[in-house]
């Protein structure tokens, strides 16, 4: 949830440039509601996300105090849909911030 907090404190930002941020989760629709209500975030976030979709995109599954996970995975895409940058994480440390995101988009895109 602090990734998505992080990425909610710079959504204007990230407007302003073009981007359209889309969040999505394994998590059930109510869980999911919840997160939103109790973040406040104002960027889709979907729900439900399958094993199929999970692999189709190249994600891990992973294991956490003994619960499956699916890893993060990140995209930017041009907006034609084309991947411009991915990243797979195993942890939190390397995940793409909002400012670097920002400054990518502005930058190559």
């Amino acid at each position: 949830m602090r990734q998505l907090a992080a990425v909610q404190d710079q959504y204007r930002l990230l407007s302003r440039l073009g981007v359209k941020v889309i969040a999505a989760s394994t998590d059930s629709e109510a869980a999911v509601r919840k997160t939103i209500s109790d973040g406040g975030f104002t960027f889709p976030i979907g729900f439900g996300v399958t094993e199929e979709t999970i692999a189709a995109v190249g994600a891990v599954l992973g294991e956490r105090k003994d619960l499956a996970i699916t890893q993060p995975a990140e995209f930017i895409l041009k907006p034609g849909g084309e991947v411009a940058a991915s990243l797979y994480a195993t942890t939190q440390i390397g995940r793409m911030s909002p400012r670097e995101i920002a400054v990518f988009v502005k930058d190559r895109l």
